[in-house]
């Protein structure tokens, strides 16, 4: 693997890792911080527009990962996914205004950043 996609792929593992750990690890606290951060309604309606500006910039690079060469498909295809879920995280985040329901959410979300995480530790020993 080449050195840019190397770093790229560091990068990845950051990104995933540290959500999956904070949501993993303090579910219930991360709840109450975005509770706090989201009474505010436009706050909540700037979530959801970055939701959805975030999730249509993952889906303008579907066309670019149609194109990509073989050893960059896999990383583009977790930038992706990446992407996705982040956007998927903020439209659902503001959607919630309850405590209990936040802190579930953390522990899915969680789960999905660990197995992520887990997809680039496992595509980084394989180059």
């Amino acid at each position: 693997m080449d050195k840019a996609l190397r770093i790229y792929a560091w990068f990845l593992l950051v990104v995933t890792a540290l959500p999956a750990a904070a949501r993993l690890a303090r579910p219930r606290e991360l709840a109450r911080i975005v509770l706090m951060r989201y009474q505010d309604p436009k706050r909540r309606k700037r979530a959801r527009i970055g939701g959805l500006i975030y999730l249509g910039l993952s889906l303008l690079a579907i066309p670019f990962l149609l194109r990509a060469q073989v050893r960059q498909e896999r990383w583009l295809v977790m930038a992706v996914l990446v992407g996705m879920v982040s956007a998927l995280e903020f439209l659902l985040n503001s959607r919630l205004f309850s405590e209990d329901d936040l802190t579930r959410e953390n522990r899915v979300f969680g789960g999905v950043y660990a197995s992520m995480a887990i997809a680039t530790i496992l595509l980084l020993m394989t180059r």
